[in-house]
């Protein structure tokens, strides 16, 4: 009889053995998913391998974790440590795939400059973890765009131009929008963490769709500065709709409040536009403060109207 029960803890402690070694998700998963960065440092300080993966797992390592549930901040602390950009998933995606399902464009653009290839060979790439569920498939610019999240696609579509070069376009544009972008944030010491692009119109009142285009660039550009988390343009454009605020540009404090509030976002950039001679705009651009609706910064300055 002991022989017996010495037996069943044996197979019982082998079998745990195996649970742990074999089948446990890889220590960094959950806190990835979850956005500790506290347990994410511990762990990779012990000497956590930063791609681990495993087959029970669909060879998902910790950064796809972090892509899928928008987790930047864990993402940054990952690619850091070394994690791959570019790991495939048993699903076929690369952490990109899951970032522009999810539509968070301060991922998108980490991924991208820590080096994630804007166009993987073939399109398998999936939003779903399990390779034959029913979720849509294609490269990281289709997810993007099948999922509306425009943000996140025009940044992958810059990238792409980028690696074929075909980057005329965009080094015009980073090079018109970006100072405005960093001059708008260069004094901003205040507490707030997301902003939105609440839009542009003409100062004279004309109805256009121009106002979309700049504010689509300069949401882009602002991005790119790596200082706050930028909004969705869909979701803005939404909120504006249900508030009836047609002239974005001319936001006033109490609306900015409203605005800000019902997006989450703690600034709100506003601007209007005259047309110059020349092809070019001059923007007027104010970055006010959700709280108190008011202005506490403005630039101004000039870009091509190089669109149709």
């Amino acid at each position: 009889m002991g022989t017996l029960i010495a037996r069943k803890h044996i197979f019982w402690g082998l079998a745990s053995a195996f649970l742990i070694s074999g089948c446990a998700a890889p220590a960094l998963f959950k806190p990835a998913e979850k956005g500790d960065l506290a347990a994410l440092n511990a762990l990779l300080a012990s000497g956590a391998d930063p791609n681990a993966h495993r087959r029970a797992y669909g060879n998902r390592t910790a950064l796809h974790e972090a892509a899928n549930k928008s987790q930047a901040a864990a993402a940054k602390l990952l690619l850091e440590h070394g994690a791959d950009p570019n790991a495939v998933a048993a699903c076929g995606s690369t952490p990109l795939h899951f970032a522009a399902c999810a539509g968070n464009p301060e991922l998108v653009q980490l991924l991208l400059e820590a080096g994630a290839n804007p166009a993987p060979p073939g399109a398998a790439g999936r939003c779903g973890y399990i390779s034959f569920d029913s979720t849509a498939i294609g490269t990281p610019l289709q997810l993007a765009e099948q999922n509306g999240n425009t943000m996140a696609a025009d940044l992958i579509k810059a990238a792409i131009a980028n690696k074929l070069g075909l980057t005329k376009g965009g080094e015009e544009t980073a090079r018109e929008y970006g100072p405005l972008a960093g001059a708008l944030l260069k004094n901003y010491r205040g507490g707030g963490k997301t902003i939105a692009v609440a839009g542009f119109s003409y100062a004279d009142g004309r109805a256009s769709a121009d106002g979309d285009v700049v504010a689509a660039r300069m949401t882009t550009a602002l991005i790119k500065q790596n200082r706050l988390s930028v909004l969705e343009r869909k979701e803005i454009q939404k909120v504006l709709g249900e508030l009836k605020l047609q002239n974005a540009g001319a936001i006033d404090p109490d609306s900015a409040k409203r605005l800000g509030k019902m997006l989450g976002a703690d600034l709100l950039v506003v601007g209007t536009m005259a047309e110059l001679q020349g092809g070019l705009l001059e923007l007027n651009i104010r970055l006010a403060d959700v709280e108190t609706g008011t202005a506490v910064m403005a630039v101004t300055g000039q870009v091509r109207k190089n669109w149709i």
